[in-house]
């Protein structure tokens, strides 16, 4: 079986560290004025994914309250700047959870200023995938050159990875919370156990191993890689980053030599620039440009990260099964 190029964890490890989002922290349990009954705990995620995730491993548990921090938005947090009132809900948070991977790179400042967090970093233990560099020759480097790669952080894009983020957030709640610890191992039981068949669904796609894909969000290696699949083109395009023109050239290359026709977009940008290099590249046979969700945003309830997968890997199918 192909998997994608899996960053060395030691070096995971080490960058995770040195965000220092550890699970430390004094305090969470606070007292009511009344000094004789524990306030309500509460939970802030950085954002969407990690909010849908921290729903099902609070499920039902008594005075936990989970609020998100950056609104659901079509694309990730690379330029995001926090706003006045995320740092008041920084002020009133008892947990803080992060996707890790230098996402939340705009809070490296903010907490510095709540040394009472708990700090839960969710990509403890994932599988790591690196952003492929296709303009350097690893002969030409030296060691430490090739150890500097750029980590693709969008790991919940895997529904294994989702599972080990689910147990990074109860183990920090557990931590925080002990009371409830019962309850959150019982529920992230029950997500691991949902994840099962959407895990064999990617499984029983595994006829298409070795399809070669073009994406059109950074994040789609990851569906790509446990669907078994291979990225031969990667463009990862936003409103305020368009390829040039000698990206889309070599990229259209590839897409003829390989025979690539799956095209995997997140939004109408990415669709643009999807259906420009099909049609560039018709003489190689008609395209399909499936539409998938990044779940950076959706509903706000803990069901919304099972569904979306089952879609993204139901879409997969389908197109698969045409070809």
């Amino acid at each position: 079986m192909t998997k994608g190029v899996l960053l060395d964890m030691k070096k995971a490890l080490a960058i995770c560290l040195s965000m220092v989002f550890l699970l430390t922290g004094c305090g969470a349990q606070k007292q009511n004025a009344d000094t004789t009954k524990e306030a309500d705990l509460t939970v802030v995620t950085s954002f969407y994914p990690v909010y849908t995730l921290a729903l099902n491993v609070t499920d039902g548990v008594e005075g936990v309250t989970v609020k998100n921090m950056a609104q659901p938005q079509a694309g990730c947090l690379h330029d995001y700047e926090l706003t006045t009132a995320d740092m008041k809900m920084l002020e009133t948070a008892d947990v803080l959870l992060v996707n890790g991977l230098d996402m939340e790179s705009f809070l490296d400042d903010a907490i510095a200023q709540y040394p009472q967090l708990y700090i839960g970093d969710t990509s403890m233990g994932t599988d790591i995938l690196v952003v492929p560099d296709h303009d350097h020759d690893d002969d030409e480097e030296d060691f430490e050159e090739r150890l500097d790669v750029e980590i693709n952080p969008h790991i919940w894009l895997n529904p294994a990875n989702a599972v080990k983020q689910a147990e990074a957030i109860r183990d920090t709640l557990m931590q925080a919370d002990p009371e409830h610890a019962a309850q959150y191992q019982e529920n992230t039981q029950k997500f691991a156990e949902s994840m099962k068949q959407i895990l064999q669904d990617a499984v029983d796609l595994t006829a298409a191993d070795g399809t070669k894909v073009a994406t059109f969000h950074e994040g789609f290696a990851y569906l790509a890689d446990v669907a078994v699949m291979q990225v031969g083109v990667s463009i990862d395009v936003d409103e305020n980053e368009e390829p040039s023109a000698k990206e889309l050239a070599e990229a259209a290359e590839v897409i003829r030599k390989n025979n690539i026709r799956l095209f995997l977009v997140a939004d109408d940008i990415g669709k643009k620039y999807a259906e420009m290099l099909a049609k560039e590249t018709a003489d190689n046979g008609e395209g399909k440009i499936l539409q998938l969700d990044p779940l950076t945003s959706g509903a706000m309830d803990k069901d919304a990260y099972r569904i979306g997968m089952e879609k993204n890997l139901k879409i997969l199918t389908e197109a698969l099964s045409e070809m």
